[in-house]
């Protein structure tokens, strides 16, 4: 949960100029209630796109999704009166809404759209997969030392953390790719439209105009791409490349113009965290029987939904330079 809080807090700060405090008040805000109940709904019938305008007309079923546009409605108008010190994203969406002069109907309804867009890929992704991260980390103590190791080493160089040199440090990226690979953030994968006349891929031909995805979740898993493909071998990144058939198959953020826009600032925020509590502390899981309950417990709801996660953290021995050094 306090993943949940992180990822909306930065997400409202970022976005918007406002964070959620929930990191502050340790209690759920509603806007994340609401969000997390509207993308349940849509993984549960993002194939069956027809629906939407009947459930719409249906009060008891759209109640959620009303109250989530009204939400959204006054945090944009919010923004719109509240202009941030310094710019944040809606900054730059809110100068190009208003330099199409006269904004049509169609203009606003994306305004408000790119908003619901940013508050569900901008604060649960980052959430899910910390969330797994260090479900892994908690149950491979040599992963999670040797990642101690090299964030020691990077720590006795500089007190404070920057992102352009937390993204260089190979292993911690290798947990992060590990983690993505084994739980992708968006399990089903995205939906594509093929090409009205077809498209042949391989030995296959696709009839035109139908609508494919390539689910994530199975295709990382896939013996003939990564050998051991349910285990989490970091090594697989770095030292035991021959684990990984091709580098280019792996895509967590997608590919091409429809890939992520989020993808460094997603990376940013979960290197930070990542390096700043296995700095601090050790971290093991508060009950054994989450082995197995937890990756029982992920969920598919467009983005994947994870389980609470009770992870003990202690406090690893003072650091000193000296120590660090010796490793």
């Amino acid at each position: 949960m306090w993943f949940n809080f992180y990822g909306f807090d930065v997400m409202g700060d970022l976005a918007f100029g406002k964070s959620f405090d929930m990191l502050k008040t340790g209690t759920t805000h509603p806007f994340m209630e609401l969000v997390h109940a509207h993308v349940a709904l849509v993984g549960s019938l993002s194939h069956l796109a027809w629906i939407f305008p009947l459930l719409k007309r249906i009060p008891i079923l759209n109640q959620e999704n009303c109250e989530l546009q009204e939400r959204i409605t006054h945090l944009v108008e919010w923004r719109m009166k509240n202009e941030p010190n310094a710019p944040d994203i809606f900054s730059w969406i809110l100068s190009s809404y208003y330099d199409l002069g006269k904004p049509t109907f169609q203009d606003t309804v994306n305004l408000y759209g790119d908003c619901q867009l940013i508050a569900v890929a901008g604060s649960d992704t980052t959430a899910s997969s910390l969330t797994c991260l260090f479900f892994e980390l908690a149950i491979n103590a040599q992963a999670q030392h040797n990642l101690q190791d090299e964030l020691d080493r990077y720590y006795l160089e500089r007190s404070t953390p920057d992102h352009s040199s937390l993204s260089k440090l190979s292993y911690l990226q290798a947990c992060i790719n590990e983690s993505m690979r084994l739980y992708p953030v968006i399990p089903s994968g995205l939906q594509r439209l093929t090409p009205s006349d077809g498209l042949q891929v391989g030995d296959m031909r696709l009839p035109g105009d139908t609508i494919v995805s390539i689910p994530s979740y199975v295709f990382n898993r896939d013996e003939r791409l990564f050998t051991h493909a349910d285990q989490f071998i970091p090594e697989r990144w770095t030292t035991m490349t021959e684990l990984t058939q091709d580098f280019s198959l792996f895509a967590p953020f997608s590919i091409g113009k429809y890939s992520c826009v989020g993808k460094q600032l997603g990376l940013m925020e979960i290197r930070l965290v990542a390096s700043q509590i296995l700095k601090r502390f050790d971290v093991k899981l508060a009950n054994h029987s989450a082995t197995k309950d937890f990756p029982t417990g992920l969920r598919d709801s467009f983005t994947l939904a994870a389980p609470s996660l009770w992870l003990v953290f202690t406090p690893r021995d003072a650091w000193t330079s000296s120590s660090a050094s010796e490793k």
